[in-house]
């Protein structure tokens, strides 16, 4: 057994603790700046539930396009990682994950960005169709880049595994992942304001959360995503409804990325020999 094998369980640890500490942090931070009296709270508690799913299922599509069957080590060290998003300059967490990925640099880095595009595209897409609902109707042809990973992906499978009978389940779990966290904007932004123009605000954070995945100097899109949601919606919503409802809606995300992180990334003891 080398130095490193020996090691290796100890920095599981660490890295979970870490993680965690990093995430409390963001979640006691963003919660400071919220007033819950402005909040309806069953929305909050729905929205938390398909926030869950979402995240899982951006994990799951990771472990989809890394072995091709999402197992839970694949989706803890994505939650693990994930949480790296907040540190400054905001490029550690897909960094941490070409360090962790076997394979040849290319193959890394080709995974690594496939992962972000794959999430770009579902969010612009489905945010194309959601603006396009209420009324804004030029959204619509952006609903087209959700074929653009498996068209790309041809390009890519002699070389790499980011191969199209990876990147096409991996895309509808996004899909149906983004489609969540569409709901769960709703429901915080209902929370706030009630039920009022409910495609235009699915729309917007699902744009505002590419924007802030674009926008990689902000860690974990912080500020940026909430400057473009409220932008989105600054003709429908009142200024101090919006920051409510971006501000509220980071809190959830952050409280269930803690809440799997715990669940799912923690380190497991190995059995004992026979």
């Amino acid at each position: 057994m080398t130095t490193l094998d020996r090691l290796l369980p100890a920095l599981r640890v660490l890295g979970f603790l870490g993680s965690l500490a990093i995430v409390t942090a963001v979640a006691v931070q963003a919660g400071g700046e919220l007033d819950p009296a402005e909040l309806t709270a069953w929305p909050l508690a729905l929205a938390l539930v398909l926030v869950g799913i979402w995240w899982l299922l951006l994990a799951w599509g990771w472990g989809v396009l890394l072995t091709g069957t999402a197992q839970r080590a694949d989706i803890g060290t994505w939650c693990k990682t994930q949480a790296l998003r907040y540190l400054p300059g905001g490029f550690w967490a897909p960094a941490a994950r070409v360090v962790v990925v076997r394979g040849r640099m290319f193959d890394r880095l080709a995974t690594v960005a496939a992962e972000n595009v794959i999430a770009l595209c579902a969010a612009l897409a489905l945010g194309g169709v959601a603006l396009a609902v209420s009324g804004r109707i030029w959204w619509l042809p952006v609903a087209l880049v959700i074929a653009l990973p498996t068209a790309a992906s041809r390009l890519l499978a002699s070389r790499t595994r980011v191969a199209p009978e990876r990147v096409t389940p991996a895309a509808a779990g996004y899909a149906l992942g983004f489609a969540a966290y569409a709901g769960a904007a709703v429901l915080v932004q209902a929370s706030v304001s009630g039920f009022h123009d409910s495609a235009a605000v699915a729309g917007a954070a699902l744009v505002a959360w590419g924007v802030g995945l674009v926008v990689v100097i902000a860690p974990g899109g912080v500020g940026v995503r909430e400057v473009a949601y409220v932008g989105l919606l600054g003709a429908t919503f009142g200024h101090s409804e919006l920051a409510a409802g971006a501000l509220a809606l980071r809190v959830i995300t952050i409280i269930a990325e803690l809440v799997i992180l715990v669940a799912v990334a923690r380190p497991v003891a190995n059995p004992a020999p026979g």
